[in-house]
């Protein structure tokens, strides 16, 4: 079978054309670190890597959510421990007035700095997170936990309803706690109207201990305090149980996550000897077909004569 000059010609460019894509490839795959750079090059790596990098992704947002919900947790838990420090100076308080040696100006400088107390833990309870978000009132984050009505008594103006974050393929944690729960569903009176009263009581100079108005409102005041306390003990509480378990699944997360970076790594890494094996055995083949190309090209019947 005769072979024309074009058909030579022809062949050699493909075989140049094809060596350039093969270095182009490698130089590509050599600058990434990477021996897959398309479905084609493994298709059947490509899928695991993908497949792999969603996992990867999800893992990455779960850690994410992680790191929010246990800074959102944290400031619950701070303004939660310094209203039961408040409430341990109330109890402090109300056990001293119980003391009928007091005069009716000592009760007066004690209704005084309940008046204080009180006005701190409203403005706890009305606290916000960073971005401007009631932290005590359910789901409505746009409305004041703790606030009056028209008779000026303290009234629940958020829900009861919860926030649910997903941690994990299968755990979702609660990321808030409502203001009816800590402060308005004790068995004796919320603590914000329980405290206005009391102070009335310790207010009134014509009361005092023995009287059973203001003994009946003594001990339904720590009565109140020890609900409260209890309610909100209970949340603090729940709160360390929920960051130690996100900080148990944060760190399966981790190792899953360098698990993971492994595999890829394993699967669509460069073995960097080999690649440059290749580079150089591809830079010999286009020089040979460089050279074979420059004699097809002066192949001429006249050079034979």
């Amino acid at each position: 079978m005769r072979v024309s000059n074009q058909q030579l010609y022809l062949n050699n460019m493909y075989s140049m054309q094809n060596n350039s894509n093969n270095l182009g490839e490698l130089l590509q795959k050599m600058a990434y670190g990477k021996s897959i750079l398309k479905p084609s090059d493994d298709p059947i790596g490509a899928v695991q890597v993908m497949t792999v990098a969603r996992d990867q992704a999800a893992t990455s947002q779960y850690v994410d959510n992680i790191g929010a919900l246990s800074d959102s947790l944290d400031r619950s838990e701070s303004y939660l421990t310094s209203m039961i420090d408040i409430q341990n100076r109330m109890r402090e308080i109300i056990t001293s007035t119980g003391n009928g040696s007091l005069s009716t100006e000592d009760r007066q400088a004690y209704a005084d700095e309940l008046t204080e107390l009180q006005e701190a833990m409203v403005d706890m309870a009305n606290a916000k997170d960073d971005k401007g978000n009631y932290i005590f009132s359910g789901n409505e984050t746009d409305t004041a936990p703790v606030t009056k009505d028209a008779s000026g008594k303290y009234v629940y103006s958020g829900d009861s309803n919860t926030r649910e974050v997903q941690v994990s393929d299968s755990t979702w944690i609660t990321a808030n706690s409502g203001g009816d729960e800590l402060f308005f569903n004790n068995a004796s009176d919320d603590i914000f109207n329980g405290l206005s009263d009391y102070i009335a009581v310790l207010e009134d100079p014509t009361l005092g201990p023995g009287d059973p108005t203001f003994d009946g409102q003594h001990a339904g005041m720590l009565s109140t305090l020890d609900d409260t306390l209890t309610s909100i003990s209970g949340v603090v509480t729940s709160i360390g149980g929920r960051q130690n378990s996100l900080e148990l699944i944060e760190s399966s997360h981790a190792d899953m996550m360098l698990f993971n970076e492994q595999l890829m790594g394993e699967v669509s890494g460069l073995d960097y000897a080999e690649a440059q094996t290749e580079y150089e055995n591809s830079l010999v083949a286009m020089r040979i077909a460089q050279q074979s190309y420059v004699k097809i090209a002066q192949l001429s019947l006249f050079n034979e004569m």
